[in-house]
């Protein structure tokens, strides 16, 4: 997972308010429902001590926001500069959560809301398509070949045969400019996936045009009508689950071949990782979610001067005088150093040795933990 959209809070200063709340709305009830939730998790937070601007400025998210569709959950982060977080997800929790702390409640940040996987959704068809970008709001229709024809005639009849092939010509022009289309996309919005959607010889032209690198990007699905292929969120969705576990899977591999190694460009242990990470030196950051490290963890004025004791940033000449939970610490300190994390999923199969539920892959390698 990429943290790039933590790195507001690696810069506010707090305090910091964490919510995540069920505002569902498929019924008559919903608002009424989505009120009570927000009530409670609002008196959760003003008995853990957050402050009158923290909670109007909750109030006001909470009541200018439209509500979903169906079911969903929501996510806001605020601190000192506002709200720095706001995101819907679409599966809801089972149990509404607020905290008020010295730093955001960043792993229920990361295991609420999925990482982003940029991409690109393409409808095609025998005149052309629908490209829709990682940043478009709605889908572009593209032909290229306006005046030719795109319908064969019954076969049998010799006389049809030139026909047939300025059809086919028309076929290839058109998903030629799709293609085109779709890899400017992707360069231009960084694409991590083209879900490809249509028939299957449609289908099979465009990407007989697509680059190299658009190709290794496309899911495709079979799709010969019914709504549009730009509006199919469910297929979109699991072709972005399909990438994220592809990346998890990688990412465990490697850091399961960097810890049999002995050249030290892989620690776990909180001791160690805490030494790596001020150090700057931890390029992913493995966390397993059930054994995460409980406790908190000593940090300075920069996101990545953490330790287990006062003395390890006293050394360094920081006068530390606050604590912050130790996976919020670690989660905020990779955010800054432009870390990657990567959640274990005890379903997965993945068969790593975390010790006190941490790891790291490093840049290179460190010292021991002091």
């Amino acid at each position: 997972m990429r943290l790039q959209w933590l790195r507001q809070t690696t810069t506010d200063t707090g305090p910091f308010a964490t919510m995540l709340m069920d505002v569902t709305h498929d019924s008559a009830e919903g608002d009424h429902q989505a009120r009570l939730r927000w009530r409670a998790l609002r008196e959760d937070l003003s008995a853990q001590g957050a402050d009158a601007t923290t909670l109007r400025r909750l109030d006001d998210a909470v009541a200018e926001a439209s509500p979903p569709d169906g079911t969903a959950g929501r996510l806001l982060v605020t601190g000192a500069g506002g709200v720095l977080l706001d995101h819907y997800t679409a599966v809801p929790p089972e149990r509404g959560a607020a905290q008020w702390g010295n730093a955001p409640d960043l792993l229920t940040v990361v295991s609420a809301v999925p990482e982003e996987i940029r991409t690109v959704v393409v409808g095609v068809d025998e005149e052309g398509g629908e490209v829709r970008g990682p940043d478009d709001t709605e889908a572009e229709r593209v032909q290229g070949d306006r005046s030719g024809p795109v319908h064969k005639a019954s076969a049998g009849d010799p006389n049809e045969i030139p026909m047939q092939e300025r059809v086919e010509e028309t076929w290839r022009r058109n998903a030629k400019a799709v293609a085109e289309r779709v890899d400017a996309a992707v360069r231009s919005g960084g694409a991590q996936l083209v879900v490809l959607v249509g028939d299957g010889r449609s289908r099979s032209r465009v990407r007989d045009e697509l680059s190299a690198g658009s190709v290794e990007l496309v899911a495709e699905v079979e799709h010969s009508g019914g709504e549009s292929p730009t509006e199919l969120p469910a297929t979109v969705v699991a072709a972005a689950d399909d990438v994220r576990a592809r990346r998890r899977d990688e990412t465990m591999a490697r850091y399961a071949a960097a810890a049999g190694r002995a050249d030290g460009f892989a620690v776990t242990g909180l001791g160690d990782v805490l030494a790596a990470t001020r150090a700057h030196a931890v390029e992913v950051l493995v966390l397993d979610p059930d054994h995460a490290p409980e406790g908190e963890v000593w940090v300075g004025d920069d996101a990545t001067e953490v330790a287990a004791e006062r003395d390890d940033l006293v050394a360094l000449g920081r006068t530390p005088d606050t604590t912050v939970q130790v996976s919020s610490a670690l989660i905020r300190a990779a955010a800054a150093t432009d870390a990657e994390l990567v959640l274990v999923d005890a379903h997965a199969g993945h068969d790593v040795a975390l010790s006190e539920g941490v790891g790291a892959v490093l840049r290179f390698p460190v010292g021991p933990a002091s």
